[in-house]
């Protein structure tokens, strides 16, 4: 991402660091964990075109672990988004409405998120406790890549609230002043 600042250890904190390390990797937790499996996603699917058809010899694990890094990089991707502000939003209609109308908007469909969430997180963690099947080549419980699903739902429930508060306190603010 192109607003992800430098991980310079100038006196920007007044913390030491390697605690300036670990500030940095819990705010852009989602960032770097997509962008891991994102780059893995990438050799394995490039080390598996070369083995196929260069060798003749596909790796057998390269296109399912390719397939589950995608489904960890699609969730985290949704939360690295609302964490930024950067889902596609169609506001013409809200443009258009009077203005004491408009942040009720906004809370209203913050609502709406927050109940889509809720939904991801039940559905989710229903589909995770009932993947107890091992995966084919990688042998590996599939609950392990669905967590991803539940895990999404939470923090997206985490950055949604932020946003109902903030527009919660514009629509309550414009109330109070007109």
């Amino acid at each position: 991402m192109a607003d992800l600042p430098s991980l310079s250890f100038s006196s920007r904190w007044s913390l030491n660091p390697p605690m300036q390390t670990i500030r940095f990797f819990v705010k852009y937790f989602e960032e770097i964990l997509s962008g891991v499996f994102m780059v893995l996603m990438f050799l394995a699917t490039f080390a598996n075109v070369l083995a196929r058809y260069i060798f003749n010899s596909p790796i057998q694990w390269a296109e399912e672990f390719s397939r589950y890094a995608f489904i960890w990089v699609v969730f985290l991707g949704a939360v690295v988004c609302s964490k930024h502000k950067r889902h596609i939003g169609i506001d013409s209609l809200v443009k258009i409405l009077p203005g004491r109308i408009q942040p009720w908007v906004y809370v209203a469909a913050d609502l709406f998120t927050l109940a889509l969430m809720v939904i991801i997180i039940w559905y989710g963690w229903i589909l995770t406790r009932s993947a107890t099947q091992i995966t084919a080549t990688l042998q590996i419980p599939q609950y392990v890549i669905y967590i991803v699903v539940p895990s999404s739902g939470v923090l997206g429930i985490f950055y949604g609230l932020g946003d109902f508060r903030r527009h919660l306190r514009e629509a309550l603010g414009e109330r109070q002043a007109t």
